[in-house]
């Protein structure tokens, strides 16, 4: 097979097992609902590369960030990676930068993302502009850099703060701008893609609360890849709500996060010759409260995902499939501070994983019943003056008698 013109990966080089860590805690498989998420090429020709396992999402919840995720205008690093699978790394990693000039009426913008969703990896490196056109009001204009000019994408974005702290954003995002002009592949756009993100965001009385919303809105947009032989429709909205709250000595958390996609394929490589679909609905949510006024800030929290896929995956996996996962987990926790700087943070999950996975040529992989992990990450304080916090993370599954994987992660405010 010939190189796609896919973008498998914008890869920024660097690589990255870093994090975030918590009083209490946080939610889910990471803050991807609260970016853009445009249109991806390699998520609607390739799709993701595996069929997740029984642990898939317990591992993600285990490896989640451990300190608060900076709010949507925090400058820093924050990262973390785990061992999913024997094959599989799991990691989640942000670089944001917000450079201000000329009393911070203008900026320099660097964001570099590397995660993952359910249509797998992916990268992004955007750098850009800001400028103020009003006391409340700036314009912004960033790009996601690639050597090959057909592979960049453009964001074109308004934010006008209400008060302190308090703001609307909205973005208008033309993935793979130049595609059909740039390319050297015999790939194009029927129909071009393009994305709109919109966020609100009210900060609380503390830097790590307040309430955000989001929402991906992608409308149809059509691709044909003769490299893959594939045409493929597509469209999707993605919505992500988070809440922090300090309720007299609780420190209260909420998140949800929701997908709704819809793709059809025409299918003509040589024995084909046929149309299909895929439709995705995924619904999680993640609630979590601390007791604040302990010294051992015991903790507790109940998580919930629900998957339902059905159809055609992509290349990458090349089969149609069903999928229908209900995952309800409740966990606790508690910080014990071994020495000045280190602290040990135990955590017990327990959930019931209700699964039904079906592809063609595949054995299914049904699966109902009970599953659980101890976690035991240490907790350094790597610097007091930025609040920098290096987190390692042994965990073990509590189903089997196994090593559930080790965690890493990184949380450096700048």
């Amino acid at each position: 097979m010939e190189a796609s013109a896919i973008p498998t990966l914008k890869s920024t080089g660097w690589v990255s097992v870093l994090s975030i860590l918590v009083m209490l805690p946080v939610i889910g498989r990471a803050d991807t609902g609260q970016i853009a998420q445009p249109w991806r090429a390699e998520a609607v020709v390739e799709g993701r590369d595996e069929a997740y396992d029984k642990e898939r999402f317990l591992n993600e919840l285990t490896f989640r960030h451990s300190q608060p995720i900076p709010t949507v205008v925090d400058n820093g690093i924050r990262g973390t990676g785990g061992s999913v699978s024997s094959r599989r790394l799991y990691y989640d990693f942000r670089f944001r930068q917000d450079f201000g000039f000329r009393d911070d009426r203008n900026g320099f913008l660097l964001d570099i993302q590397r995660s993952e969703d359910l249509d797998g990896a992916y990268q992004r490196q955007l750098v850009g502009f800001r400028q103020a056109v009003t006391d409340d009001t700036e314009l912004w204009l960033q790009g996601d850099v690639y050597s090959d000019k057909s592979l960049s994408d453009v964001y074109f974005s308004a934010r006008h703060r209400v008060a302190n702290n308090h703001w609307i954003h909205a973005s208008w995002i033309l993935p793979d701008a130049y595609f059909n002009s740039k390319t050297d592949s015999p790939d194009e756009f029927e129909t071009f893609p393009h994305s709109w993100f919109i966020q609100w965001h009210r900060g609380g009385v503390e830097p790590d609360l307040g309430t955000t919303v989001s929402m991906t809105l992608t409308p149809e947009s059509s691709f044909i890849s003769r490299q893959e032989s594939l045409q493929v429709d597509s469209e999707s909205v993605r919505a992500a709500f988070s809440h922090r709250q300090q309720v007299a000595n609780w420190r209260i958390a909420l998140e949800l996060d929701g997908e709704r996609t819809r793709r059809d394929y025409r299918l003509f490589a040589e024995g084909e010759g046929r149309s299909t679909g895929f439709d995705r609905n995924h619904l999680q949510l993640l609630a979590g409260a601390t007791f604040t006024a302990h010294r051992l800030q015991p903790g507790f929290g109940i998580a919930y995902r629900d998957l339902n896929e059905q159809g055609f995956f992509g290349r990458a996996l090349n089969e149609e499939g069903r999928i229908r996962r209900r995952e309800p987990t409740v966990f606790g926790e508690f910080s014990l501070p071994l020495t000045p700087g280190v602290s040990l943070r135990p955590a017990v999950y327990l959930g019931h994983a209700h699964i039904r996975q079906s592809f063609e040529e595949e054995t299914d992989r049904d699966f109902d019943g009970f599953i659980g992990k101890l976690a035991l990450p240490f907790e350094m304080l790597l610097s007091r003056q930025n609040g920098a916090v290096l987190t390692l993370n042994p965990t073990f599954y509590l189903h089997e008698s196994e090593f559930g994987g080790g965690n890493l992660q990184l949380h450096w405010p700048l």
